[in-house]
């Protein structure tokens, strides 16, 4: 039993419940379907989604079950729970498609957690060098090499320090402040009806303008 969906214009559609959803790029030939409202969209993303919960699900008890190295495991097992987020929130805004724009509160959460993977990935690879203290005995003094390819070309003449390294790191974490918060801004907004996700419209707040999607 699918949802009745009834072209507008070319970007925006109204499905059953009376909900818009932007999707003009996934309208069929006829204009009078929508794929991700079918049955076999649904199936076809349960299997992936279920795929992946189970896939990854076995990598964490893995690491549960032989948890020898701690101080590094610990941020590989809260990677690793991205997987099983990320994939749970698509699947739900599948299947929540066109109602009244639900799946926001669900990408939320997802950011939030986002954030919290950026900061686990950047302390596993603090601890994969031996930690702050060793990383500057290897580094300290060293010029660091112009590089258009990795992004230091306006750095020459330059060399590593103590302070270079703590802004690499203080400019990484600022995104886990921003994201939350916008994040939080973004379930405001939507529960006083001023938020449209993709809409560009001043009149309307989006992530883009919110600076949350960075």
């Amino acid at each position: 039993m699918g949802l009745g969906i009834f072209p507008l214009d070319a970007s925006r559609l109204v499905v059953g419940d009376g909900s818009q959803l932007r999707a003009g790029q996934n309208l069929s030939h006829d204009g009078q379907d929508l794929f991700l409202t079918t049955s076999a969209a649904r199936v076809v993303s349960s299997l992936f989604v279920w795929s992946a919960l189970l896939i990854t699900s076995h990598q964490i008890f893995l690491h549960l079950k032989n948890y020898t190295i701690p101080n590094e495991q610990r941020y590989i097992i809260r990677i690793l729970f991205i997987v099983p987020i990320y994939a749970f929130d698509s699947w739900l805004s599948l299947l929540l498609i066109g109602s009244h724009q639900y799946y926001v509160y669900f990408d939320s959460v997802r950011d939030c957690y986002e954030a919290f993977v950026i900061y686990s990935f950047l302390s596993l690879c603090f601890e994969y060098l031996g930690g702050e203290s060793t990383i500057m005995v290897e580094i300290r003094g060293k010029p660091i090499v112009s590089s258009c390819i990795y992004g230091t070309c306006c750095l020459q003449g330059m060399s590593y320090s103590i302070g270079f390294l703590r802004f690499c790191k203080q400019a990484t974490l600022q995104f886990c402040i921003v994201k939350p918060l916008m994040a939080v801004l973004t379930i405001i907004l939507q529960a006083f009806g001023k938020y449209h996700d993709g809409d560009f419209n001043f009149s309307m707040w989006n992530s883009y303008g919110l600076w949350s999607r960075q």
